[in-house]
């Protein structure tokens, strides 16, 4: 279980480099199959400031409010490198964001205004990543409706119930059960902002920047296998062993997806 706070950014499945996709198979690892020239990929276990890292610029526990920060680390990050020719490599960027709005922070806010703030910090973001990087295009995977997800497994391990707990309190939390539709309702309006900006037709004004919303996520759901007494349970090894986060297998599947 404690493996599972380590950031394996090496084998993350939109940035992760480590290995080849025999190993690991994530979106670098096919790209290099066909670009071997391909850089910026995270290179194995890191933090967000570590060299291994490269272009992965997302932080631990981000919400939605850093995600201009973020960018702004990634633009950084991307023209200070010797590898990287500005205006004439292209560039692709994945933002996923809102597990960990959802788990540890809207149990605190205005439910109904969350969206569009989420709506108008993505803006910035894309807006900053247009000014700054040439030839980029930006896919927003739409974030998982948890409430959605979570509540539907069967056969949760107690293991599981007790990190869920304690991971996204908000969701799991005894004293917030009163709130769960109005939570599922925020977090459908968070899907709908992140469709909303990935359209916003600003973005269409250039031919070398866009953005694209990648729905796989829209609605997940993980499928059944049989337990020993033959009842259907959620096939968890999709999933790591605190039943929340993916495993390499939830990985690879992501990026087949894409």
């Amino acid at each position: 279980l404690q493996h599972v706070f380590t950031e394996n950014r090496g084998i993350s499945w939109s940035i992760g480099g480590q290995g080849t996709w025999r190993e690991f198979l994530t979106l670098p690892n096919m790209l290099k199959e066909f670009n071997p020239r391909l850089v910026g990929y995270s290179l194995k276990d890191s933090l967000s400031h570590h060299r291994a890292s490269q272009f992965n610029a997302g932080e631990a526990g981000a919400m939605s409010n850093d995600l201009p920060y973020m960018a702004g680390q990634l633009i950084k990050r991307i023209r200070s490198d010797p590898r990287v020719d500005l205006h004439n490599d292209w560039k692709l960027i994945t933002l996923m964001m809102g597990s960990n709005d959802f788990c540890i922070d809207i149990c605190y806010v205005d439910t109904a205004a969350a969206p569009q703030r989420h709506y108008r910090n993505l803006i910035k973001t894309l807006d900053i990543l247009k000014r700054a990087l040439p030839r980029t295009l930006v896919q927003i995977v739409i974030s998982p409706n948890l409430g959605n997800i979570l509540k539907q497994f069967k056969g949760l391990r107690p293991l599981c119930e007790l990190t869920h707990s304690f991971e996204c309190p908000c969701l799991f939390g005894l004293v917030y059960q009163n709130r769960q539709e109005e939570f599922i309702e925020l977090m459908r309006g968070w899907q709908q902002a992140e469709f909303k900006a990935a359209s916003n037709p600003k973005y269409l004004e250039t031919d070398d920047f866009a953005v694209v919303a990648q729905p796989f996520t829209h609605s997940l759901r993980f499928p059944y296998t049989k337990d020993v007494n033959g009842k259907n349970k959620t096939d968890f090894s999709y999933l790591s062993e605190d039943c929340f986060h993916f495993s390499q297998k939830g990985y690879s599947r992501g990026k087949n997806f894409i």
